[in-house]
């Protein structure tokens, strides 16, 4: 059966309707103003979804319009309190309660996602239709809307637009001169891989609850915030921490192994995976998705992708990436590449590449906005990221249903087996 809807951070630690129409009004506004703004004008940024995550997002732009390359213009979300605070913060940029009239602002070009997971697909087609650039944050979807993952990829390439998706270790071109490497048989062919994200705590999950007496109204709209989600009553734990239930959030996999997967899926240039396994649970916290996630992904002719995760212990292990001539492993320090003569069957000269911005929020969106300049494809590109939920998505639904889940190339399709 297919399980989809139809319709919608220490680097060894970590393991080393109305919305339519005024989608098409905003592109068609966007447009015009972009064909009337000179190269070295500042881009106008509007931020989806003010919290936690997005004040960093903010600082950095802030940071930029400094530097005269943007402004924040716009704000959007569905907690008046903090709407309030993200637009004062931004030097009183208009505030909005729904994200299509954010989008339908002309002076919007790029814009910044930071909602819940199950709102970043549907807001980023909304943002990409309408004519806007986008950062996304990851993951791409929620676990349970990879149909909109594909979507969205589809959209982004119809509409000409960028979209760079929040995975910051990507912040880094020692990848691309990797990749190369790769493709050129540096480490021969690569059949196994390793990497994984390790903390002690679940202090990440446990966001913060500004106000134990919020309730919905003029001030909290939850009928948006749930979104395509299940209907159920409002608690206040639900919406400030929404990142301990399933219903918005995929746990480990998509929120920390998102980040160390990525780098290596880029890194070894993979496509969609032929068969993923998903383990973990509940052993340690009182939530919903699980403090111990691990995936096995397989793919066509390898490599087998193992990627482990504990919130219980920060032991970490190193990024590896095993050939049949070689071994690639990502460390604290940087890159470091072990060939080995197929001839000898020993080690030959290693190559060191240090870390030239890994990890680093701030790079990223700096490649994004020459991204946006110059059309080019920026470091975590809506292709890979596509690609890269696959995976995940997989393992977490594996997980729940305790089942093998096979992605079918001809439907690209999730398949439970």
């Amino acid at each position: 059966m297919t399980h989809e809807k139809p319709n919608r951070r220490d680097f060894l630690r970590t393991g080393l309707a109305g919305a339519a129409g005024a989608a098409a009004i905003g592109s068609n506004l966007t447009i015009m103003a972009q064909e009337a703004k000179g190269a070295n004008e500042r881009l106008g940024v509007g931020f989806i979804g003010v919290g936690g995550r997005c004040q960093s997002h903010i600082n950095i732009v802030n940071g930029f319009q400094k530097q005269g390359l943007t402004e924040p213009v716009a704000v959007c979300d569905v907690y008046r309190p903090r709407l309030e605070a993200a637009s004062k913060k931004c030097g009183g940029a208009k505030m909005y309660r729904a994200h299509e009239e954010l989008l339908a602002d002309p002076r919007v070009d790029l814009v910044c996602i930071a909602t819940p997971d199950r709102h970043h697909a549907p807001q980023a087609i909304d943002a990409v239709n309408a004519g806007k650039d986008v950062y996304c944050e990851k993951p791409l979807t929620h676990w349970d809307q990879f149909a909109l993952a594909k979507d969205l990829e589809a959209a982004a390439t119809t509409n000409g637009k960028i979209v760079q998706v929040g995975t910051q270790y990507m912040a880094d071109e020692n990848y691309a001169k990797v990749s190369a490497m790769v493709k050129d048989g540096i480490i021969g062919t690569p059949v196994h891989a390793q990497l994984g994200y390790f903390r002690r705590g679940d202090w990440g999950e446990r966001m913060t609850i500004p106000d134990a007496n919020a309730k919905p109204g003029p001030d909290l709209d939850w009928e948006r915030f749930l979104g395509d989600a299940p209907k159920v009553d409002f608690s206040v734990s639900r919406f400030f921490q929404w990142r301990l239930f399933w219903d918005y959030a995929g746990g480990p996999a998509t929120d920390l192994l998102v980040h160390t997967f990525t780098p290596v899926f880029c890194l070894l240039g993979l496509d969609f995976p032929e068969r993923v396994f998903g383990a973990g649970g509940c052993f340690q916290y009182d939530r919903e998705v699980p403090d111990q996630c691990n995936i096995i992904a397989d793919y066509k002719d390898g490599p087998s992708v193992v990627m482990m995760n504990s919130l219980s212990n920060y032991t970490g292990i190193e990024t590896k990436i095993r050939g049949t001539n070689g071994i690639i492993i990502l460390t604290g320090d940087g890159i470091r590449i072990v060939p080995i003569d197929p001839k000898t069957n020993k080690e030959t000269d290693e190559i060191r590449m240090k870390w030239n911005g890994m990890g680093d929020t701030s790079k990223l969106w700096k490649n994004l906005l020459d991204c946006v300049k110059t059309r080019e494809q920026p470091f975590s590109p809506i292709s890979a990221a596509v690609r890269v939920q696959a995976p995940l998505s997989m393992g977490i639904i594996g997980h729940r249903e305790n089942k093998v889940v096979k992605f079918d190339p001809g439907t690209k399709e999730l398949v439970l087996s």
